[in-house]
């Protein structure tokens, strides 16, 4: 088996059959450092420009995620890469310049192929302006955990389903015990239960509920 074919291999562990090849002429055309992560609280996956010590494009990924959302964080730190190489520096990490470009291989991997067909719409929804439509999105990151493994999806719990004064957890501030105190919309007004420092969390944010103190 030659280099490229191992390659090839460990992504199509990950990703999508379809989207293996794709994925792998866009990493080895750029010379990227692609890493598979184990499971971090804090983000899904991570993309690093050239530094003077380490001068090549860096990206990682969580290796606990579904197939099309593994790919979906992917095509997010791709956007990155390419925001860089034709804006530089001086941009916001997630401005219009990023939004764009991650329009643009959403919409090329959509028409590609490589996203379910039942999510078409939903992917249109969520790239037919700038800014790009965070709702949508969040209901595309839902739909593909429940098409890749619907028995997973089903035992997530979200800040939604809690009553209000529930305790709780959420995987991007696991130090933080989080109190909800009441609805706003699609988010819900919580305080640190430690500190009372106020937060609004979304409605959707995947939570573990903490027994009452």
């Amino acid at each position: 088996m030659t280099l490229e074919e191992r390659y090839k291999a460990i992504l199509g562990r990950y990703l999508p059959a379809s989207a293996v090849n794709p994925v792998f002429c866009f990493l080895n055309s750029h010379s990227v450092h692609f890493h598979i992560s184990r499971r971090r609280s804090s983000k899904l996956g991570d993309y690093r420009m050239p530094q003077p010590r380490h001068q090549y494009h860096e990206i990682s990924v969580n290796g606990d995620l579904s197939p099309h959302l593994f790919l979906l964080v992917l095509l997010h730190e791709m956007a990155h890469l390419n925001t860089f190489l034709a804006f530089g520096r001086e941009v916001q990490a997630h401005g219009y310049e990023w939004q764009e470009e991650y329009r643009k291989l959403l919409t090329q991997y959509s028409n590609e192929g490589h996203f379910p067909a039942e999510t078409k719409d939903l992917l249109a929804k969520y790239t037919s302006r700038i800014p790009l439509n965070h709702k949508a999105g969040e209901e595309l990151e839902r739909q593909l955990k429940q098409i890749d493994d619907p028995e997973r999806a089903s035992k997530e719990l979200r800040l939604e389903d809690l009553p209000i004064g529930s305790l709780f957890r959420i995987m991007s501030r696991p130090q933080i015990l989080f109190r909800s105190v009441e609805k706003r919309r699609t988010r819900y007004r919580c305080i640190d239960e430690k500190t009372g420092t106020p937060y609004l969390v979304n409605g959707s944010a995947v939570v573990v509920e903490m027994p009452k103190q």
